[in-house]
């Protein structure tokens, strides 16, 4: 499972793109991103290396815009009473179909602007050292992560989980990402189960569309 992401530089600039339809201009400001980093820069992070904790920002409808949310990156929900540690991932099919979540689920879909996360491998590692694959869009673009928050609570119940689906042919849950041109669709106000299920089928990124490059823990560096 994801351990950390690394979020896109200018995640306002996307939101905007997006509110005046300019879905080229996202690829740009990926290009842009990409164009001013060397070889080695681009698997450790051009944007800023999130961990669960730490603040993310996530883009959310509200009326007819779309704005830009700061959300810790793992969420403790009210009905756990504090008795669960913060969840930092949820499988699509209980978001999208336990009652449990349907009022976060109306108002609290939202979308993590990243070029790429680190998860790790399931062999080759160390007590001392993990080795953790970097994966990213083989295109020069950014990703959009598919994620459901609760924020702005005063009790401390408040957070964000990201959403993963079923990879049939990984025998495994991934990330539930997108490219540009089809991350709105997640948080279309009208989206249900069967609706998000085709999503995730038909329109997530698939595997021929990532890389992943090996890199090592140590290497990573936290702001």
């Amino acid at each position: 499972m994801c351990e950390y992401i690394v979020q896109h530089a200018a995640p306002q600039k996307l939101a905007s793109c997006f509110l005046e339809g300019k879905i080229s201009r996202i690829e740009v400001l990926g290009v842009a991103t990409n164009s001013s980093a060397d070889a080695d820069h681009r698997h450790s992070g051009r944007g800023d290396l999130i961990k669960p904790g730490m603040q993310v920002t996530g883009i959310r409808h509200r009326g007819t815009t779309l704005e830009c949310l700061p959300v810790r990156w793992g969420w403790s929900p009210s009905w756990s009473s504090g008795t669960l540690p913060p969840l930092t991932h949820l499988p699509l099919h209980l978001v999208m179909r336990s009652k449990v979540f349907n009022r976060v689920k109306r108002d609290g879909r939202m979308l993590v602007a990243v070029e790429g996360w680190y998860e790790p491998l399931e062999t080759g590692m160390t007590v001392h050292s993990r080795n953790l694959a970097y994966t990213t869009s083989r295109q020069p673009a950014p990703m959009f992560l598919a994620a459901l928050a609760q924020g702005g609570a005063s009790n401390g119940y408040e957070g964000l989980a990201l959403v993963t689906h079923e990879d049939v042919e990984m025998k495994r849950q991934r990330l539930l990402a997108f490219a540009a041109q089809d991350a709105l669709e997640w948080l279309r106000p009208d989206l249900e189960w069967e609706q998000a299920r085709v999503l995730a089928v038909h329109r997530a990124v698939v595997e021929p569309q990532l890389e992943h490059v090996l890199t090592s823990q140590r290497t990573l560096r936290f702001k």
